[in-house]
């Protein structure tokens, strides 16, 4: 009953409201709150942008300082697995079924095949993805806007296009030195962007 009211007040109320990539908005504040009644799984710092629909969300998870995109879709017949710090942007196609092809049957006779996708921790995800039943996304992943991801992604692989391919890899950055106060631009130092 729980997850039926909580459905409920998602569609009809707080998947409408404005939020901002700032998790703690009160929009991003009272989605999370619904959503983690109707989610199997969700971490902390979760922003679920607006109009985002994942049917009854039963078998969907996600981790800590995620995000899902506006207006994405996010199929649920199977478990979908996301990971902590995942960027998803606006309009990503999850899908976890699809239907039968075999000759001689009306494909809408056909029963739907369905199998889990899986995210892993510090993915990017670019507008209007579409990601297929059955894919894992291996961490450090990019994928370009519109890509189609038909085949597994590689950990700290940048992937585009249709079907989907490895364009190249995320080479390992060191982290950023801890800075004290205001950034070196502000203080005369150097601008990172331009080097001047």
């Amino acid at each position: 009953m729980r997850r039926r009211l909580a459905l409920a007040l998602y569609y009809a109320f707080t998947s409408h409201i404005r939020s901002s990539d700032n998790p703690g908005t009160i929009g991003a504040r009272l989605n999370r709150l619904v959503v983690k009644r109707i989610f199997r799984k969700c971490g902390e710092a979760v922003n679920i942008r607006p109009r985002v629909y994942f049917g009854s969300g039963r078998n969907v998870s996600i981790g800590n300082h995620s995000m899902m995109g506006q207006d994405s879709i996010i199929g649920s017949t199977a478990e979908v697995v996301i990971g902590n710090d995942v960027m998803m942007g606006p309009e990503v196609l999850i899908y976890t079924s699809n239907h039968g092809m075999e000759a001689g049957i009306p494909m809408r006779l056909q029963p739907l095949k369905s199998a889990p996708v899986r995210i892993g921790n510090d993915v990017w995800i670019g507008a209007r993805c579409i990601i297929l039943p059955g894919i894992s996304i291996g961490e450090g992943a990019v994928l370009a806007a519109g890509a189609v991801v038909t085949s597994g992604v590689p950990a700290n692989a940048i992937m585009g296009g249709v079907p989907a391919k490895v364009l190249k890899y995320r080479a390992k950055a060191e982290p950023p030195a801890e800075v004290k106060g205001a950034s070196p631009a502000v203080d005369g130092g150097p601008c990172p962007q331009s080097g001047k």
